[in-house]
């Protein structure tokens, strides 16, 4: 026959119904802060890697260019937005470095640049004002400075970034910042696109 202390020992044991109703109504309480908290994070590492992988990439275009005496062209691709398959590596740019002026030449540099190129996916967005050139001496060969925009495609109900980076005409120097105007994000951004909008300029990406 059980005693009163082992009885009471079993009826302790586990969780009643009305514990476990305010254990999952906790649990679902900090999920809904904490889960878009993470996606934001998981979308500005996205967009920062991006950057950092694009701006080292467009400085080494700069060095092949020197080191085998030939020019690059560097050409925006045109990716419309959520186009980009899951399975697939996709570029935002096209690149072509050959001994010629002329970039419908068939003299290619020896150099394998272009297989550099980071990939690009439907999570960020990039925008950029124009194609440009890398002399073979390292410069830009282009009428103005670029300017590349680089952010999350959810920007605007998600991760408050927006990267960017100047390549200086004619030096190439490449220096990276956040871009202060916001108001032409949407939320169906396509994914790469070049744009001569007159707000893509040097002053607006603040730079540090």
């Amino acid at each position: 026959m059980k005693t009163f202390t082992e009885k009471s020992k079993q009826e302790r044991s586990g969780f009643s119904l009305v514990e476990l109703i305010i254990t999952i109504g906790i649990i679902s309480t900090l999920s809904g802060f904490i889960a878009p908290s993470f996606l934001n994070w998981v979308r500005t590492e996205r967009v920062n890697s991006y950057t950092r992988e694009l701006r080292e990439y467009l400085r080494v275009v700069r060095l092949e260019a020197r080191r085998w005496g030939s020019s690059c062209f560097i050409n925006v691709n045109q990716i419309d937005f959520n186009s980009v398959p899951s399975n697939k590596d996709y570029y935002g740019y096209s690149v072509n470095c050959t001994y010629s002026n002329d970039p419908n030449s068939s003299d290619d540099s020896p150099s394998k640049i272009a297989s550099l190129l980071p990939a690009i996916n439907n999570s960020i967005f990039q925008l950029v004002n124009k194609n440009f050139q890398v002399t073979p001496n390292g410069r830009i060969s282009s009428d103005k400075s670029i300017v590349i925009v680089i952010g999350s495609r959810y920007y605007a109900s998600g991760a408050r970034i927006l990267n960017c980076l100047v390549i200086k005409s004619p030096t190439g120097q490449i220096v990276k910042g956040k871009f202060a105007v916001k108001h032409w994000v949407s939320s169906n951004m396509p994914v790469s696109q070049i744009s001569d909008n007159n707000i893509f300029i040097p002053s607006n990406c603040l730079t540090y």
